[in-house]
């Protein structure tokens, strides 16, 4: 409904068993290169959720709300 509840779900998609690896990846660039590429990722992270904000702010204003991403990307892109 929020770009808070499209930013929960993806975190909670995106954060899995894969996050606890970036320890191991980031040991070896060091400080700067891996605090550049973390930032990097945060701002990639919050752009996905602003458009997923929008999205789902359009299908609703449409009168289809969507509570799975299943749902709305079948909405989306079709069957």
């Amino acid at each position: 409904r929020t770009w808070w509840h499209a930013g929960f779900h993806l975190t909670t998609a995106i954060v899995g068993p894969t996050v606890l690896t970036l320890p191991y990846a980031l040991r070896g660039m060091g400080w700067a290169l891996g605090l550049t590429l973390l930032s990097a990722m945060a701002a990639v992270t919050l752009y996905e959720y602003s458009l997923m904000s929008r999205v789902l702010d359009h299908c609703e204003a449409r009168g289809r709300r969507h509570i799975r991403f299943r749902e709305l990307a079948a909405d989306v892109l079709g069957k």
